[in-house]
């Protein structure tokens, strides 16, 4: 087995609870060598963000193939990417990269700040997500991915169909809440399954999405062959992650990573 090695293409958080910062946290607590390639700066604490500014696509590039050329991943995950051409310039690089590729769209912040323009959904399916092994939307970012709301489990569904229509082989949607229930709905190769877990009644919920993606991506590079059972243990290690207040912030405080087990 080949050293376990994640890289993460990310936006920074500079607060540290979410962005490449949250992804390189969580692949050092599983175990993982970690890289990452900056694609954009925000000003933001658990309050929000006040600022977000893009980095060049070129320079992009230049970090990817410089990574690339030296240490060849054994998994890659991509997060917030900010532009259209930034979506391109990174699909174009990963076009004939041989490891699992997780694709965490992020679209818009915990807060609700925007991360991304109108032109960056086309962009995502006419490159990037026809390379992902799997692609990891909130029930928002699918939304503006698909064109339709998602309000409840029927249309979660009709949007799984939608991803699939256009090319989307596997599709983990975290639709949130229902009920007692925290629900996704995890599709392959258009074969739909309901996961579950207990509803926690914390607020320590900045940096999930970042840390669901980089944890199934730190147990596909650690050598998981099946993608349902690396969904599982990603989303049982966030649930881990936010289970006690880490008491850190004065707004939406983030998981708590040290919580998590590598088995």
């Amino acid at each position: 087995m080949p050293q376990a090695i994640a890289l993460t293409i990310a936006g920074s958080d500079p607060s540290g609870g979410a962005g490449l910062q949250a992804d390189l946290k969580t692949f050092q607590q599983l175990g993982v060598f970690g890289m990452s390639v900056v694609t954009l700066l925000t000003v933001q604490n658990t309050m929000g963000v006040s600022r977000v500014e893009l980095v060049s696509p070129d320079l992009i590039v230049e970090q990817l193939s410089c990574v690339l050329n030296d240490i060849p991943p054994t998994a890659i995950k991509t997060g917030a990417l900010g532009s259209h051409l930034v979506v391109e310039h990174v699909a174009t690089a990963l076009e004939h990269v041989e490891c699992p590729i997780v694709v965490d769209p992020v679209l818009v912040s915990k807060h609700g700040h925007s991360l991304a323009n109108d032109d960056v959904v086309v962009a995502y399916f006419e490159s990037l997500l026809p390379l992902a092994t799997l692609i990891t939307p909130n029930r928002f970012e699918a939304e503006r991915l698909t064109g339709f709301p998602i309000l409840d489990e029927p249309s979660a569904m009709k949007a799984m169909e939608r991803f699939h229509d256009r090319g989307v082989q596997n599709v983990l949607l975290k639709f949130g809440l229902s009920g007692e229930e925290m629900v996704n709905f995890l599709s392959l190769n258009g074969e739909c399954v309901r996961l579950t877990s207990s509803r926690l009644a914390f607020n320590n919920t900045h940096g999930t999405g970042c840390v669901l993606s980089a944890a199934i991506a730190a147990k596909l590079a650690s050598g998981e062959l099946n993608l349902e059972s690396a969904v599982s243990f990603g989303i049982a290690r966030t649930h881990e992650s936010i289970q006690v207040d880490i008491g850190i912030g004065h707004g939406i405080r983030p998981v708590d990573v040290r919580r998590m087990s590598r088995n």
